[in-house]
């Protein structure tokens, strides 16, 4: 069982890091205004528009070297991220996991955020969440329910139910279990790497972009023959933006998931059409498809 982090509240203090690709920081900084709103404070990592070979925010010493900085301050309540896209793999062995694991607190982003999320898993036994980014949802703003939903579970509020339509449903069934995953192509990277995490028993999430049904197929084929998804209770998959026509991607996951003989439902809202579900790593959830119903049926973050 992972440690939960501290609970993030409206008046807290949050850094904006830095640790995959660059961001435009004029558009950082209108995200940055959205926050404030709240009442945040936000502080940002200097390297948020750093450009190293032009996909890195600044080159593998410096992300690890600002994102330990932060991570050892006791001056910040929780981490947002700038954006995804890639790195923060190229820096897993560089990340000091024991200041995470000394003070726990909301480690928020999804897409390349994966990478650390499933390393501080493994590394630091502390849970992330697999949420909204600055360059994207803050941006855009989160739509009311969404809103709720971040800081319900941030404040620790549980049971929390998210509803969903039956034509969501690919494979009905309930299940319980811990919730784990992120986006498929880093967990599909992360595999047989000394930051592979993996629950067994656990409800597994999942969601990608831009990748060919055939991709996604691959992708899937390989955590199946890796002898993976035989033990798992359940699948929650979120928006697959641009990964192929939704016909095909329906007939595909009916037939790929159909034999596993566990409840998986579809298109929740989280991935990278943005608008983002927060999703508590190694939380306690209940999926029901006869109650078009997925809870979080204990506190996500320590009491």
């Amino acid at each position: 069982m992972l440690t939960r982090s501290k609970p993030l509240t409206k008046t807290s203090h949050v850094a904006v890091l830095a640790t995959s690709s660059p961001s435009d920081l004029p558009r950082i900084q209108e995200a940055v205004a959205h926050l404030q709103e709240y009442g945040l404070r936000v502080t940002l990592a200097e390297n948020i528009d750093h450009r190293h070979r032009n996909y890195l925010a600044g080159t593998d010493d410096e992300r690890a070297e600002v994102l330990n900085r932060f991570l050892r301050s006791p001056e910040y309540d929780g981490f947002l991220f700038a954006r995804g896209g890639y790195g923060v793999m190229r820096i897993l062995d560089r990340i000091d996991y024991d200041a995470i694991a000394a003070d726990p607190r909301p480690i928020i982003g999804f897409s390349d955020l994966t990478a650390l999320h499933n390393a501080m898993a493994i590394r630091a036994g502390v849970a992330g969440f697999h949420g909204p980014m600055v360059n994207l949802d803050f941006h855009d703003r989160l739509s009311p329910d969404i809103d709720n939903w971040f800081w319900s579970v941030l404040a620790g509020e549980a049971p929390l139910t998210w509803g969903f339509e039956a034509s969501q449903v690919v494979v009905p069934g309930e299940a319980e279990g811990r919730l784990f995953g992120g986006c498929l192509s880093l967990v599909t990277a992360l595999a047989g790497t000394p930051y592979d995490y993996w629950i067994e028993d656990g409800i597994w999430f999942f969601e990608d972009v831009e990748e060919p049904v055939y991709r996604i197929d691959r992708m899937l084929t390989h955590l199946r023959l890796s002898g993976r998804l035989q033990a798992i209770r359940g699948v929650v998959i979120g928006k697959l933006k641009g990964c192929g026509k939704d016909d095909d991607l329906q007939a595909f996951l009916s037939e790929f998931f159909g034999s596993l003989a566990v409840p998986v439902v579809r298109d929740i809202p989280f991935g990278h059409h943005g608008d983002n579900l927060l999703l508590p790593i190694g939380s306690r959830v209940r999926l029901s498809t006869p109650d078009n119903a997925f809870t979080i049926i204990e506190p996500a973050v320590e009491a």
